[in-house]
């Protein structure tokens, strides 16, 4: 029995005692899927589908991308090669679509010769993966070089029914930006297309998020920024240099409903969107009162699928005990320090909405992160007299709020889930969150400290860190805003590790996760009762 198979059956069978007590939680179960060779099975990318019975993954062997089939035992159904060379021309992976029977397989090719780029749709069959046609091309663009030469982007509605493919074309110096939109049914036929230009200087509009609804509506989120004479205005007065804009594109060739998201005195921002089965669409982030990156409160949207007009709007602002909470008193005094030095009401910074999850009573969860990526240099010299820099990448994925909205749009409460996840040159492999949301109920799984199991309010957030007392935290959020901390897993031998962020709620109750060690790994499956 090797080193993964001892830790992950430790894991589960076993907690390990750590230098306090600990509490494993009665909430979830964990199953194993058998042990998988990175050098032998393949490396794992990214899960791309799933449905009651299956889940789909891409991984990569050999320098190869595979699609993996995998049954709800963990068992592999089928591993087939995706083959990016064809025709002698090397095809770059953009998307893997599952949708019901068919694998839909998107690929862009840049040809330096006619200086075009391409996006190609190639069609399998679900069951055995199996080619269903010939490879077609589905769109292309005039482009000079390979890195001008813009980029396409596949979306999917929310019932699968509907695929959107924009391009977003090649920028021209003083000119508006240009895509353009093709909208496709299930089988891939085109249903609507239309070249896009956007009313707004490419130097003034950046393009957030790009949804397409059931009914094949094109809905885009972008920011409009002042003119720099403007910008500076209201730089002055202590107002935001741009605002969010909604845009809603049809196939009836008409002109945009274009819809300003603005409210006094609040620097909107992270806005975010869902769109439902139904078509309506919610929106949501956060906002500040004196600068773009300062959070000082939450807002939740609802617009009409018809009008795409606001129809609701809910605010609450964070106050001084949310803020403060899970600070040290030598932290929240800095911190109070810091805002009145500055004139400003005390703050949070650093946050990112992740995500808007609909409730099946009709309501909605916003999960928001603290971010922060920066870069260190050092330089060192050697008794000769030379010199070597090293360069950091550092990655810091620290507290969780998590936002309750009922199911007539309004806000109830507010939760804070603290956490410390600070690595360096991994991208943050390790850190960040995995989600579940079940009835009242919502479950965030995360590599923790074992000492941060009994935390209180007041008490120093301690570092996940790779050894002794490392930790898999199951924090649940109840129905009325309370947060509790139990133990998930703890890992006796200490060298194996989950990446909360590949997992995946592939049910109601359900929560794909993977671990690994060197080059290793496993999956698995958390069920919450």
């Amino acid at each position: 029995m090797n080193a993964l198979r001892t830790s992950i059956l430790s894991a589960v069978c076993c907690l390990n005692l750590l230098s306090i007590a600990q509490t494993k939680t009665e909430r979830a179960s964990v199953s194993w899927g058998p042990e998988m060779s990175d050098g032998k099975d393949g490396a794992f990318d990214e899960v791309v589908g799933y449905d009651d019975e299956f889940v789909y993954m891409t991984v990569t062997l050999k320098k190869e991308t595979f699609l993996r089939k995998m049954d709800t035992r963990h068992k592999v159904v089928y591993q087939k090669l995706v083959p990016m060379e064809i025709d002698k021309d090397d095809h770059a992976l953009k998307e893997i679509v599952v949708v019901g029977e068919r694998i839909l397989v998107f690929s862009t090719f840049y040809d330096k010769k006619e200086k075009l780029n391409s996006l190609y749709l190639r069609v399998f069959n679900e069951a055995d993966m199996k080619p269903v046609g010939r490879i077609q091309r589905l769109a292309k663009m005039d482009a000079e070089k390979r890195r001008t030469s813009g980029y396409f982007t596949v979306r999917t509605s929310p019932n699968d029914e509907v695929i959107l493919i924009s391009r977003m074309l090649p920028f021209e110096k003083e000119g508006r930006e240009r895509f353009s939109l093709n909208v496709y049914d299930a089988q891939m036929n085109p249903t609507w297309e239309r070249n896009v230009d956007l009313p707004y200087l490419d130097s003034e509009f950046s393009v957030v998020e790009t949804r397409v609804t059931n009914d094949g509506s094109v809905v885009m989120i972008g920011n409009k920024y002042a003119e720099k004479r403007e910008a500076k205005e209201l730089r002055k007065d202590g107002k935001a240099t741009y605002e969010y804009h909604v845009l809603v594109y049809q196939g009836d060739g008409g002109e945009p409903v274009d819809y300003p998201i603005t409210v006094p005195d609040k620097f909107l921002q992270d806005l975010t969107l869902n769109i439902g089965e139904e078509g309506d669409i919610l929106c949501g982030g956060f906002y500040g009162n004196k600068g773009t990156f300062a959070v000082r409160g939450t807002f939740f949207l609802s617009i009409d699928r018809a009008t795409k007009e606001i129809t609701h709007s809910s605010f609450k602002e964070f106050d001084r005990d949310f803020i403060t909470e899970y600070m040290t008193e030598k932290e929240e005094a800095k911190a109070t320090k810091r805002a009145d030095k500055k004139g400003e009401d005390l703050e949070m910074y650093d946050y990112e909405l992740r995500d808007i999850v609909r409730r099946t009573d009709g309501g909605a969860v916003m999960v928001g992160e603290q971010f922060r990526f920066y870069v260190t240099t050092s330089t060192m010299t050697s008794p000769n007299g030379g010199t070597t820099t090293v360069t950091t990448y550092h990655y810091v994925y620290n507290d969780i709020i998590v936002v309750n909205i009922d199911p007539d749009g309004n806000i109830e409460w507010a939760a804070k889930v603290p956490k410390r996840q600070h690595s360096t040159n991994d991208g943050g492999r390790y850190s960040s969150y995995a989600m579940v949301v079940k009835e009242d109920n919502i479950y965030l799984m995360f590599n923790d400290s074992g000492k941060n199991l009994f935390l209180a309010p007041g008490d120093k957030v301690q570092p996940f860190k790779y050894g002794k007392d490392m930790l898999i935290t199951l924090a649940t959020i109840n129905g009325d805003g309370k947060v509790s901390r139990e133990a998930l897993l703890s890992q006796e031998k200490r060298d194996a590790l989950t990446r909360p962020k590949a997992g995946v709620q592939v049910g109601d109750d359900r929560l794909l996760i993977y671990a690994n060690w060197k080059k290793d790994h496993r999956f698995g499956t958390v069920t919450f009762r």
